[in-house]
């Protein structure tokens, strides 16, 4: 069931408080974001020559969440979210997926019984949708897709996110001939279609596993356009389109909470 969005959550911008949300969200091993505190949410990759085997990338992942819980605990802060956001092989295999989240999960558990410390696991699953031209709608790719979301929230991610690419191809072709137009189109018309389609999909299997179907920023558009831009002494597209760019994204994203998303949204939300 999606919820079209026709005011604002807020009376008034005075109302808006860093570390406070109308509606917070409990997630993980004790928090609960958006309660009055703030929490930092952590991103890392794994070395390339870790994806040779589901294996090898278990095992490093394990050595990057055991770090970041040791580091977490020795500074003595109260809470972590640890964010992975999938590489390919991940996405496209969804048992290796489910399994590098069942490690990092044992791993905060053990954490969080010994210290106490506040955590929640997020996996942003990689929209391996994309072909050459277009993306497949539906069909193989998509079953893999969703069920990467699956083997993730049954084996211990607490947040579920994704980048997803719906517009993308309308997009890149627009941006190169600032077409502002097809920018317009690409990610606030077909980019939104599509956070339509896949948010109540991934909202339904959160709700299956008791997880949290958290957001998806418009990453592989916006943050495209800014990236292009660059900064003040770059040239290469003018900032006010990149601007724009950015600016459109927020209906985009705002798409997944109407969908059933309740947040946190994604660390790339600059909109």
């Amino acid at each position: 069931m999606v919820k079209k969005y026709t005011s604002m959550a807020y009376a008034k911008a005075d109302d808006m408080l860093f570390g406070n949300s109308k509606f917070p969200v409990k997630a993980g091993l004790g928090l609960e974001i958006g309660a009055g505190y703030t929490t930092p949410e952590l991103n890392y990759a794994p070395r390339p020559q870790a994806g040779k085997s589901k294996e090898k990338l278990v095992k490093e992942y394990e050595r990057i969440t055991t770090d970041a819980m040791a580091r977490m605990v020795q500074i003595g802060a109260p809470s972590i979210v640890l964010e992975t956001e999938h590489v390919e092989q991940m996405s496209n295999n969804p048992d290796w997926g489910g399994a590098v989240a069942h490690a990092q999960k044992t791993i905060m558990e053990e954490y969080h019984d010994e210290y106490g410390i506040k955590c929640a696991l997020r996996h942003t699953i990689g929209d391996i949708r994309e072909d050459r031209d277009y993306l497949q709608l539906r069909g193989d790719k998509y079953s893999t897709f969703m069920e990467a979301f699956e083997q993730c929230a049954q084996n211990g991610a607490d947040l579920l996110s994704v980048e997803s690419m719906g517009g993308k191809e309308v997009f890149d072709y627009s941006i190169l001939r600032n077409d502002t137009a097809g920018i317009l189109f690409g990610i606030g018309v077909l980019g939104s279609m599509d956070m339509e389609m896949i948010w109540s999909d991934i909202a339904d299997i959160a709700k299956k596993n008791g997880v949290v179907a958290a957001g998806d920023t418009d990453c592989a558009q916006a943050n495209t356009a800014m990236f292009i831009a660059g900064g003040l002494l770059d040239k290469n597209l003018a900032h006010t389109i990149a601007i724009v760019a950015r600016a459109i994204s927020a209906a985009r994203s705002l798409c997944a909470y109407e969908a059933g998303a309740t947040g946190p949204g994604k660390d790339c939300g600059y909109e």
